[in-house]
């Protein structure tokens, strides 16, 4: 269905199929259990987590879902233990971890494709015009709920994760990248505002006390400069990451915050 239509040549569209023609797989083994992401070529990628951290190019982007109760002395050695059991290559993978069940992975593909003359964003773009396409994929779990900013005792805090997965058809520059972890952020902490996900006194959440955002573009087509809330880049990263994270906390909220479920 379509979304907010700016004018005649924009129409923004839920879709079904993932950009960068990602293939999905949930795949359980040796008592893992994980989302995997690949794509035929490697995505220049912007994590926020170690394995496979900061800057890079790879073409599996992995969700691993742990025990609530994980704890590890040497994280990226354990890392590579499951890569090496999973038989994928560690340098290939750019890896996010949470004790979110991945049943509860909310889901949000959308495109934009012009339909009449090209439209111009000025200075925010730079390069051919063309379609762009985002998907983004949410794991929520808000038990050790946060408010950044907020005062709290040092053994209030302990691991949680709220983890984002944006993918995008689209050149992207640093900053660029850079700028869809911020609105990527904003949107989640909008999400769980709707959500009614709420501090002891009230204030609204932001997040979690180990959230983790990874970005990941094909480098190819369109070209984008920024991609804050005033771009079509961005409006279109807000708002997949916004449903996105709105299923999977309604999920989370139903069915995963059950007595005995385990939860992030």
């Amino acid at each position: 269905m379509a979304i907010d239509k700016q004018d005649s040549a924009e129409v923004f569209r839920y879709v079904s199929e993932p950009a960068a023609a990602l293939t999905e797989t949930l795949r359980n083994g040796q008592g893992d259990r994980y989302l995997l992401l690949e794509s035929e070529q490697p995505l220049r990628t912007l994590n926020s987590a170690p394995w496979g951290g900061g800057f890079g190019f790879h073409s599996r982007l992995i969700n691993r879902q742990v025990d609530k109760s994980y704890m590890c002395e040497d994280p990226l050695t354990e890392m590579d233990d499951f890569l090496n059991r999973s038989e994928i290559e560690a340098a290939t993978a750019a890896c996010l971890l949470t004790s979110v069940h991945m049943s509860g992975v909310g889901r949000c593909h959308m495109r934009w494709r012009e339909t009449g003359p090209a439209r111009s964003e000025g200075s925010y773009e730079a390069g051919p015009s063309g379609d762009i396409a985002v998907s983004v994929w949410v794991t929520v779990g808000y038990s050790n709920k946060a408010r950044a900013g907020r005062v709290l005792a040092p053994a209030a805090l302990f691991p949680g994760t709220i983890n984002v997965i944006v993918v995008i058809e689209g050149k992207l520059t640093d900053a660029a990248m850079v700028n869809a972890v911020i609105t990527a952020t904003e949107a989640k902490a909008a999400a769980l505002q709707d959500l009614g996900v709420a501090m002891e006194d009230g204030s609204a959440a932001t997040g979690t006390t180990t959230d983790a955002v990874l970005i990941a573009a094909t480098q190819s087509g369109r070209a984008h400069l920024y991609a804050g809330t005033a771009t079509l880049l961005g409006h279109m990263i807000g708002r997949a990451v916004y449903e996105a994270a709105m299923e999977s906390g309604r999920i989370y909220a139903q069915v995963l915050a059950g007595p005995g479920s385990g939860g992030a």
